[in-house]
């Protein structure tokens, strides 16, 4: 097989590690990429930040394209399909990174509100790779879920097989938190562009919180931010923003939790999402796979991360607030984000960008340790099942 020229964005870990036995890597940042700087890749790797269509790929004769994402819609996949270029995507790679991040957003809004989560009912809107970890992650923190999810709901139907999913007005009129796990869709069945409108809001319980990790556009940010100025919604946090990556700064100012699109941005999914393309494209060319890049990172005995467990005379809840933002505190990156709210638009946006791109090596809660002789009884469902810590 003849060396290939293999083009891939920066921020895609271990890129060379996977790719080079198959010829050249060069990297370069996603947003900058140009249909002159394709022309001369045979493969193409990717992350959201870059539009793949007719206009970047005119003069290209590419065998493989690859996004390290889970969502697709920053890819023109018929186009892919009409010039029979093979196209792969990360689906579920960052699903636990942005489950981590849900489970310690909850954690925390319910301490800085000094209520428990235990009892409360939580709508998930989507229940695939995301919303299926937090249905089975959020009854440890003592929660009762509502699962939302009108394409699984159809297909089960038509199956013939019964499911617990629930309408949309179900989860509106019962939830006490909603989180969203949506991709973006502007037409079609489902369509979930500005799903969070201000019908939806109105219809909101008082008092509900409100969390968005999907896609910006999935929240009309003009209608929730309305609904926060009437006080209609108890909490929010947003990882996510329409017109990324120029946030509307009043947006982030009026939400409880603001982040720069991050929750899936721990290191072990950004690899699983680099050995995920690496395996679509030997597939494609016939190869045998023969690197594991999630094994190679994972903590050794003698390297693991380990927590210090909490007091054990605290409450469950403010037990594991202590322990989880061990492993993951969102309020550092919020922090972050509040920094650029001053700042001149075109800075602003540059900022937020570098947020994204120099983001430090955060690792999934599930390759955290707690000394098993440190968690009582009563609290070993919240480490193994809620946070997926080991206990050990």
């Amino acid at each position: 097989m003849s060396p290939l020229n293999i083009l891939a964005d920066a921020n895609i870990p271990r890129v060379e590690d996977a790719f080079g036995p198959f010829g050249t890597v060069r990297r370069m940042p996603g947003r900058e990429m140009e249909p002159s700087d394709v022309a001369a890749a045979d493969v193409l790797l990717v992350r959201s930040v870059t539009p793949v269509g007719p206009e970047l790929l005119e003069d290209t004769d590419l065998r493989f394209v690859g996004s390290a994402t889970i969502g697709t819609d920053h890819v023109d996949r018929a186009h892919l399909r009409s010039r029979g270029i093979p196209f792969a995507h990360a689906p579920g790679s960052n699903a636990d990174s942005v489950a981590d991040y849900v489970v310690a957003a909850l954690l925390g809004l319910a301490r800085r509100r000094g209520v428990s989560l235990e009892g409360q009912t939580v709508g998930i809107v989507g229940c695939g790779n995301i919303g299926g970890r937090l249905a089975r992650r959020l009854p440890a923190l003592g929660m009762e879920v509502l699962k939302h999810d009108p394409p699984q709901a159809r297909a089960a139907e038509a199956a013939g097989k019964p499911h617990s999913f629930v309408s949309l007005n179900t989860v509106l009129d019962t939830a006490d938190v909603v989180t969203l796990h949506v991709p973006l869709k502007e037409s079609g069945p489902d369509p979930t562009h500005h799903l969070v409108d201000e019908a939806f809001l109105d219809r909101l319980g008082d008092g509900a919180w409100l969390l968005n990790t999907s896609r910006g556009a999935v929240v009309d940010g003009g209608a929730l931010l309305e609904a926060r100025r009437q006080g209609g919604v108890g909490a929010v946090g947003l990882d996510v923003w329409e017109n990324e990556p120029s946030p509307d700064p009043a947006l982030i100012e009026a939400v409880d939790l603001a982040t720069p699109h991050i929750a899936g941005y721990a290191h072990d999914g950004k690899v699983r999402g680099t050995e995920m393309l690496y395996r679509a494209l030997c597939e494609e060319l016939g190869a045998e796979a023969r690197w594991e890049g999630t094994a190679a990172i994972r903590p050794s005995s003698t390297d693991a991360l380990r927590c210090r467990a909490p007091d054990p005379r605290l409450p469950v809840a403010d037990w594991g607030f202590q322990l989880a933002r061990q492993a993951y505190d969102p309020t550092v990156d919020d922090a972050s984000l509040r920094d650029l709210v001053g700042l001149e638009p075109g800075a602003r946006e540059a900022a937020f960008r570098r947020l994204r791109a120099q983001y430090r090596r955060r690792r999934e809660m599930q390759q955290h340790t707690v000394p098993a002789t440190a968690v009582p009884s009563a609290h070993e469902r919240i480490v193994a099942e809620g946070l997926t810590m080991q206990i050990g």
